[in-house]
C-alpha cells in the first residue's frame, strides 16, 4: 500500500453514491485528461485514500504484466448487449478493426466520461472502417440504464461471469479495503455483476484487426486515466497504414 496522497485542504467534496450524469463536467472541447483533473477535485479524503491504496496495490502486484499485449491473439467471445442480443468477436471485427474498451461501470465518473468521449468520436471511428464496442462486468438492467442516462448509441456488452476480462488478463479481485470503501458509498458489485465475488477489470482499450490480432493496447492501472479518442484514432490509422 502506498502512502495516501494529501490533496489541498479545500479540495475535499462529498462523494454522491448515486451518480448523476448532470453533475459531470461538460465535455465540450475538453480532453479526458482535463475532465480527469476536474473530477479529482471532487474527491473526499476517503476517496483519496481508497484511490491511492488501489492504484498502489495494482502497481505493487504488477497486475498489468498479465494483460494481453500488441501482437497477441485476441480471445474470441460471445456476449450479450444491453438489450440481450448476442455479439461475437468474429462478427464485430468482420468488416474492419474492432475497438474494444473495458470499463468498470456506470457508478464510475471516469468511466462515464470515457464513454461520452467515445460516443462523440464514434462516427470518426466508423469513417476509418472500425467498429466500437465497450465491455462492462455490469449485467441486468444496468447497461440499459447507462445507455439511457447518457444517451449512448454504443454496443455495451455485459461480461457475464467476468470471462472476457479474465481472458485478456485485466481482471482482479477487489481488495477488502476497497470493497469496504465502495460498500460504504452504497455500491453492491455483487448485485450489479450477478456474482458473489467482487471483481473489476483494469480499464483498457484494445484495437483488434480482422484476423483477430491485437494491434494496439492501452492498459493503465490508474483507473482515472483513459486513452483519448484522438489517440485511438491515430492508432487505427497507423494500423491501417501497415496492414
Amino acid at each position: 500500500m502506498t502512502a495516501a496522497r494529501t490533496p489541498p485542504a479545500n479540495r475535499f467534496q462529498p462523494t454522491d453514491p448515486q451518480f448523476d450524469a448532470k453533475r459531470m463536467p461538460s465535455q465540450i472541447d475538453k480532453t479526458l485528461a482535463q475532465i480527469r483533473s476536474e473530477l479529482l477535485t471532487r474527491f473526499s479524503e476517503a476517496d483519496w485514500a481508497s484511490y491511492n491504496h488501489l492504484v498502489g496495490w495494482l502497481r505493487d502486484t504488477d497486475v498489468v504484466s498479465y494483460a494481453l499485449k500488441v501482437g497477441d491473439a485476441a480471445p474470441d467471445f460471445l456476449l450479450p448487449d444491453a438489450d440481450g442480443r448476442l455479439h461475437s468477436s468474429d462478427q464485430l471485427r468482420r468488416g474492419g478493426p474492432l475497438v474494444l474498451s473495458f470499463f468498470r461501470g456506470d457508478w464510475c465518473p471516469f468511466c462515464t466520461a470515457e464513454l461520452c468521449a467515445l460516443q462523440a468520436a464514434k462516427e470518426e471511428f466508423e469513417s476509418v472502417g472500425a467498429t466500437l464496442a465497450v465491455v462492462t462486468p455490469e449485467t441486468g438492467q444496468f447497461p440499459r440504464q447507462l445507455k439511457r442516462s447518457l444517451g449512448l448509441d454504443l454496443k455495451v456488452l455485459s461480461d457475464v461471469d467476468y470471462g472476457v476480462a479474465l481472458s485478456y488478463g485485466i481482471l482482479f479481485r477487489v481488495p477488502d479495503e476497497i470493497k469496504a470503501h465502495y460498500s460504504g458509498l452504497g455500491f453492491d458489485f455483487g448485485a450489479r455483476h450477478g456474482s458473489p465475488v467482487w471483481m473489476l477489470p483494469i480499464p483498457a482499450t484494445y484495437i483488434i484487426d480482422t484476423e483477430g490480432r491485437i494491434r494496439s493496447a492501452s492498459v493503465e492501472p490508474d483507473f482515472t486515466m483513459r486513452a483519448e479518442p484522438a489517440q485511438i484514432l491515430a492508432s487505427l490509422r497507423r494500423a491501417a497504414s501497415t496492414s
